[in-house]
Formats: C-alpha cells, sequence, structure tokens
C-alpha cells in the first residue's frame, strides 16, 4: 500500500483536453473549473491537490495541472487506479502524474516572482432587494438565497466594481488612478498581508489578463458570473511557516475550482 507523504508537495499531471470535454459532454457539465473539481474529487477524495490549476494554450490539445497537497504522487496513481472510470483514466493519465517535495523552510527576506489566477472578490451584506430593508435575507424565511424569487443579488461581487460604487462621481476612479489593476493589486496585496507570510511588491505586480467568466457551483445550481484574473508579480517572504501555510491554502475564494494556487518563479530583483 503506497503512503501518503508529510509536508507540502507539488503534484502535477498531464490532461488530455480532447477527453476531458468528452467526459464534461458525458456529465452534462458546462463549467471547466467545476468540471475539474468534480474529476478530482472524484478520482482522488480528501487526497486531491488543491488549489490547483490547470494551464492549456488555446488550441492546446493537452494541458497541464499543477496542484498542491501532502499526497505523493504515488498514492495519487494508487487511487485513480482503483477509482477513475475508464474515461476519466483517459483524460487524467495515471502515468502521466508526477510530484516533488516544496522547501521544509522558506528565508525571511526571499524574494520569488510568482503567477496566480485569482476571483477578485469581495463578501457583502446586501438589504432591501427582498423589499426588507432592516435583514439580508439570510436571516428572514428562506433557507437559501437562490430560494427568494425576488433576491437575486451575489453574496459576493467584483472588488472592480465594489469600489467602483462607493463613488457618485463616475470619473473620480479614473481621475485617482483607480484603474482595474489598482483595484485588483491592492486587493491581492491585503489577501497576503491577511494570510501572513509574504508582503507584495506592488510596484512589480500587474493584472497580466482579465475577462468575465460564469461559474456554477453545487449548491448554487445556477450561474453566477464573475471576475477572472491572471496575475504577475514579486513577493517578499516574511515568515517562513506562514509562507508555506499559505501555498497550501491558497489565495482568495473558489481555490476548490482552479484560482489561488501561486505558480513561483525566480524574481527579476535582488533575491
Amino acid at each position: 500500500m503506497t503512503t501518503t507523504a508529510t509536508g507540502l508537495r507539488m503534484v502535477r499531471g498531464e490532461v488530455d483536453l480532447r477527453e476531458f470535454n468528452r467526459w464534461m459532454g458525458s456529465r452534462r457539465l458546462q463549467d471547466p473549473d467545476h468540471a475539474m473539481h468534480c474529476l478530482l474529487k472524484e478520482c482522488f477524495g480528501e487526497k486531491a491537490p488543491k488549489p490547483f490549476r490547470l494551464v492549456a494554450t488555446r488550441g492546446a490539445s493537452v494541458g497541464s495541472l499543477y496542484g498542491y497537497g501532502t499526497t505523493d504522487a504515488g498514492a495519487l496513481r494508487e487511487s485513480a487506479a482503483i477509482c477513475a472510470c475508464p474515461l476519466q483514466a483517459r483524460v487524467l493519465p495515471a502515468d502521466r502524474i508526477d510530484d516533488k517535495p516544496m522547501p521544509a523552510e522558506w528565508r525571511v527576506g526571499l524574494r520569488l516572482g510568482f503567477e496566480a489566477r485569482v476571483r477578485p472578490v469581495v463578501r457583502y451584506t446586501h438589504r432591501g432587494e427582498c423589499g426588507n430593508a432592516d435583514a439580508p435575507c439570510r436571516e428572514r424565511r428562506f433557507a437559501r438565497r437562490d430560494q427568494c424569487d425576488n433576491c437575486r443579488a451575489s453574496p459576493e461581487r467584483d472588488a472592480f466594481l465594489h469600489e467602483a460604487l462607493t463613488h457618485d462621481d463616475k470619473g473620480e476612479m479614473e481621475r485617482t488612478g483607480r484603474t482595474r489593476e489598482a483595484v485588483y493589486r491592492d486587493w491581492l496585496a491585503s489577501k497576503l498581508a491577511g494570510c501572513g507570510g509574504a508582503i507584495l511588491d506592488t510596484e512589480k505586480t500587474r493584472l497580466a489578463s482579465f475577462r468575465r467568466t460564469r461559474a456554477v457551483r453545487k449548491l448554487h445550481r445556477r450561474y453566477s458570473e464573475g471576475p477572472d484574473a491572471l496575475m504577475r508579480g514579486e513577493l517578499e517572504v516574511t515568515d517562513s511557516a506562514a509562507f508555506g501555510a499559505l501555498l497550501a491554502r491558497g489565495i482568495g475564494r473558489h481555490r476548490a475550482y482552479g484560482y489561488g494556487m501561486l505558480l513561483l518563479r525566480p524574481a527579476s530583483g535582488r533575491g
């Protein structure tokens, strides 16, 4: 019996994107992020890497799945051999899964480059959408927000839109330099500060790409739209243990659906 490794490990697997689309169709799944979440849980259970990220170029037939976890590749292969259906086995071949141990200690002051796909949203309490200005929907008679026909606001909002709505003057954000990139950079800096372990170099961090995507989550049973941002930049390690925990946890919300993983690279400056 293969044993589970101790310590944080980085896992990589090859994903056959054509077979992945075929499997999604067989399950009537429309959201690739939700589909990959389901596939990993069904193949690996609690051993599934999280956070993870699927990296694939446009038009490619094969993508790369990266993730962090405490389970080594041998245990993942064993689980896939037992639990994966034949089509899932073609999507993520067990013999293409590999891993490496991540450092147990991180030098304080170490500068690292990174890339992260994030969903920069903020949670908020909405009032009045149900005609009740005194209490949010969740405090009323509806067990779930989506059971209320009159209340369609999401409990989370694009961080850029959320800040824009605080300004009465529509041109104020533009005049003060509060671009989408600036808002998302500050959002990322606050998330790192909240987790501890590292501080963001805001001067070397930028928004590499942005789009809005529709996502479906199991509990909601309907689509919600939100920001899908790729951030690239540099950070500095401030606490060894906390930085390791940050990598293992990921950044922001929707970490079980392909967001929040820090892919590290050498820093461009001093280190």
